[in-house]
């Protein structure tokens, strides 16, 4: 795997934000696996993204988005905290917030940009989108393009100013948006502090007019920490199926377990120890299995029923026992059990010849799918950072996605056409059919591209 194809400056990258003239911008995964906004500067614009990292360090105010690292790759690297709400959002998701709200949202803003101006730097505006909020609803500045114009400042730099003006008008504005909303307007004192350029003043005088009052977070993402640390997991996948194996013997020993009241054996060792169990108890199991795991458990079983019959012939018992590993026992098994659930396709051209179980499974396309795309959604729903770089091709342009494809939830993988190493599966679906193309290599299965049909 080329890690420089996935990561800037160590950082593995999981979705592309947006790209400008002066930065692109990204949010990545740190060494803890906790999310991370990442800007690398565009050709020649260095300097802008070294000036930013040099006034928000001589501001040092704690609602000013921080840099934690700098670095150059490709171009001069910030690493920021990763904020995902902004005002704007937050705005329009509340409609129509008390004045206390919006001096919670306002007066802090105007300080950050007073600390700003006191080590002669300026912001150069102040958008509703700059604005971020952690998960306590606290506002932070991102101060994108901030720089020292004068250094010590002095009272004619601050008159003569352009970014400081549009500092000052860029405050005034949002000021206006979130009082009007609340169905106020601007005091007069905050006016005459603007007038002179004092931000400092502006904040006070809004905080003197109005008491504050907390932000009111929907309670989804309030529980989103900015840099929550999530659960990396370190991914060995010495073949695919193996995968495959982990992600069905899950879902099997928690349906299990529910079947029987009982905490059912963990992982798929625990399974092989006891595979007449396991047949016994299928039935209930699958029912209770989500659609998208139905064929990978059916593959899963059989590959498991068949590993357990093999062992039971190399410890000298019958050729003849139930679970002897032929294919009038394993092939119909699988197809009854995939027929619940899931339509799997034949593949359009001869699998190689195998000579063990593991190789058989692992040659199975629409099994490894299943697997994959229900371990991914697991990391989308955990916002697991590197977990998701972990399961994807190096080159997968779903990285860089602004919006994440998500696997619907009546999807079903239906095998297509074999490219080489690549295989190209159609997710059939009442509500959003798509395709996949996933990736067969030593290193196991990955997923290379996901679109919607």
């Amino acid at each position: 795997m080329d890690d420089e194809r996935i990561t800037i400056a160590g950082h593995p990258l999981v979705r592309l934000l947006r790209r400008d003239d002066d930065r692109e911008a990204w949010v990545a995964a740190d060494g803890d696996g906790a999310g991370v906004e990442l800007h690398r500067a565009a050709a020649g614009r260095d300097a802008v993204l070294a000036r930013e990292a040099e006034a928000v360090a001589a501001a040092a105010h704690p609602h000013l988005v921080p840099v934690l690292d700098v670095a150059h790759d490709g171009g001069a690297v910030l690493v920021r905290p990763l904020l995902p709400r902004d005002l704007a959002g937050w705005l329009l998701a509340r409609g129509a917030p008390e004045p206390g709200e919006a001096v919670t949202a306002l007066a802090p803003i105007a300080a950050a940009l007073a600390a700003l101006h006191a080590v002669g730097a300026a912001a150069g505006g102040v958008p509703a989108q700059a604005v971020r909020l952690d998960a306590d609803g606290a506002p932070l500045l991102m101060a994108e393009g901030a720089a020292v114009e004068q250094s010590p400042p002095n009272p004619a730099w601050l008159e003569s100013s352009a970014a400081v003006a549009r500092d000052a008008a860029g405050w005034r504005a949002l000021a206006e948006t979130l009082l009007g909303a609340a169905g106020e307007t601007m005091p007069s004192e905050v006016e005459r502090a603007l007038a002179d350029r004092d931000l400092a003043a502006a904040g006070a005088a809004l905080l003197a007019a109005w008491p504050a009052l907390p932000l009111a977070l929907d309670a989804p993402r309030a529980a989103v920490a900015p840099r929550r640390p999530v659960a990396v997991r370190r991914r060995e996948r010495p073949d695919g199926m193996r995968a495959a194996w982990d992600a069905v013997a899950a879902a099997l020993d928690r349906a299990l377990g529910g079947a029987t009241g009982a905490r059912a054996p963990s992982g798929p060792r625990a399974l092989l120890r006891s595979p007449a169990a396991l047949l016994r108890r299928a039935p209930a199991a699958i029912r209770a299995v989500r659609p998208r795991f139905w064929l990978a458990a059916g593959a899963g079983a059989a590959a498991l029923a068949l590993a357990g019959g093999l062992a039971a012939t190399a410890d000298g018992s019958s050729a003849a026992a139930p679970l002897e590993p032929t294919p009038t026992v394993v092939a119909p098994d699988v197809t009854t059990v995939a027929s619940a659930g899931a339509r799997a396709a034949p593949s359009p051209e001869p699998a190689p010849p195998s000579s063990g179980a593991t190789a058989a499974v692992e040659d199975d396309p629409v099994a490894a799918t299943v697997a994959l795309l229900a371990e991914r959604e697991t990391c989308l729903d955990a916002a697991d950072a590197g977990c998701l770089v972990g399961l994807h091709d190096p080159a997968s342009p779903l990285l860089a996605a602004d919006e994440p494809w998500r696997m619907p939830a009546d999807g079903e993988p239906e095998l297509v056409q074999r490219l080489g190493d690549a295989w190209l599966l159609r997710i059939a679906s009442g509500t959003a059919p798509a395709s996949v193309l996933v990736m067969s290599t030593e290193a196991g299965w990955t997923l290379r591209d996901a679109w919607e049909d």
